[in-house]
């Protein structure tokens, strides 16, 4: 059964062809933008993870974290909390990457880079010095840390000094690179860490969110006495703050929900096309097999077998056109704006919709043959 299988791929070569790329392209991009969604996730986990904080403190009615702003005053008033050891100001920015004039070839700069303000006498400062592979870690504000990924796109090392920021923003010339790091997180290897203090020339005085640290028997007493303190602002543990990003994420799964059911009808489709169109060139060669003691089972059993088969390789070749795409994404994109994870589960949801989309396809052309009779299938024209 399955050389006869075979053979009519090598007979209908075309058809076939054109068929498994039809399910590979939507594998491919059930693969890719799952690698991405779960990349973005992880990041942010294992960053919060790094971070050590009890708690996040960001405004209430901020729609998206981008807009929380957290003031000077209410930074001193969470301080002042009893219980709280210290805590740790942030804010962000992007920034357009500079030219270097005879450090890079004409017109290199980097693009839209993110900028970490850090207070270089707090804690979340610190968590760079573990992951520093040349230099160490800044101690005045015209010294920054740079990443990995930043530093070799921009041709610096520790201690050279370059125009990072426009002069009439920071009203300091030129920043030194006092340290390079290398995180596991490629957006944070793209970008800089600055001085909070030189960040909010930019962003203005305010902060995005700030990171407390407290005892673990106090932080569930801290979070009340800030969120009642301070009722504009909300307290999450770390592990909560990581869930409100997720839940703001989740549109991304709806996407994907509804993508895959796009892609498998189309899949259906195609394979239910090529499969009909395989039925019917075949009439008069599956009622001569009928007519040679080929039973009904035996007839649907070859039709699904190659429709799954035709699906199962556009799978395959899918997963790896998922893979590859994802890559040249994060190249396009410098990699670090955006971060894929390639989990087995994604793999997975890729196999199992080349599956299906092969059964579903290929279930009703095969009830067809195998309900054809002998004498009518030879009098087919």
């Amino acid at each position: 059964m399955l050389a006869y299988v075979v053979s009519q791929f090598m007979v209908r070569k075309g058809r076939t062809l054109m068929c498994l790329l039809g399910v590979a392209v939507s594998v491919a991009m059930i693969v890719s933008i799952l690698s991405i969604s779960r990349g973005m996730r992880n990041s942010l986990n294992s960053y919060m993870k790094e971070s050590g904080a009890s708690l996040v403190v960001f405004d209430r009615s901020a729609a998206d974290l981008a807009f929380s702003k957290v003031t000077a005053e209410e930074v001193d008033q969470v301080r002042s909390i009893a219980g709280v050891e210290e805590v740790s100001r942030a804010n962000f920015t992007m920034i357009m990457g500079p030219r270097l004039g005879d450090k890079a070839p004409a017109g290199a700069g980097l693009g839209i880079i993110p900028v970490f303000g850090r207070f270089y006498s707090e804690r979340m400062i610190r968590k760079y010095e573990s992951k520093l592979i040349a230099g160490r870690l800044p101690s005045k504000r015209s010294e920054l840390l740079i990443g990995d990924l930043a530093a070799r796109k921009l041709k610096v090392e520790v201690g050279d000094r370059f125009p990072f920021f426009r002069e009439e923003l920071l009203g300091i010339p030129q920043y030194e690179v006092a340290g390079i790091f290398e995180t596991d997180l490629s957006w944070e290897n793209l970008g800089v860490v600055a001085h909070a203090e030189v960040v909010q020339q930019k962003t203005g005085p305010d902060f995005a969110l700030i990171f407390v640290y407290t005892a673990p028997e106090d932080t569930a007493r801290v979070r009340e006495e800030v969120e009642s303190k301070i009722p504009r602002l909300i307290a999450r543990r770390a592990s909560e703050f990581t869930d409100r990003f997720n839940e703001q994420l989740a549109y991304i799964d709806e996407f994907i929900f509804l993508l895959s059911i796009i892609a498998g009808i189309v899949g259906v489709l195609g394979v239910l096309n090529t499969m009909m169109m395989s039925v019917s060139e075949r009439t008069r060669e599956l009622g001569t097999l009928r007519a040679l003691g080929w039973t009904g089972r035996r007839v649907l059993g070859v039709i699904v077998i190659e429709g799954t088969f035709i699906s199962i390789a556009g799978g395959l070749l899918g997963m790896g056109f998922g893979y590859l795409g994802t890559e040249l994404l994060l190249v396009f994109f410098s990699r670090g704006y955006l971060v894929a994870s390639y989990l087995p589960e994604t793999f997975l949801h890729g196999f199992l919709l080349a599956l299906l989309v092969g059964l579903l396809g290929s279930l009703y052309p095969a009830m067809r043959a195998s309900a054809l009779q002998p004498a009518e299938a030879l009098r087919y024209e």
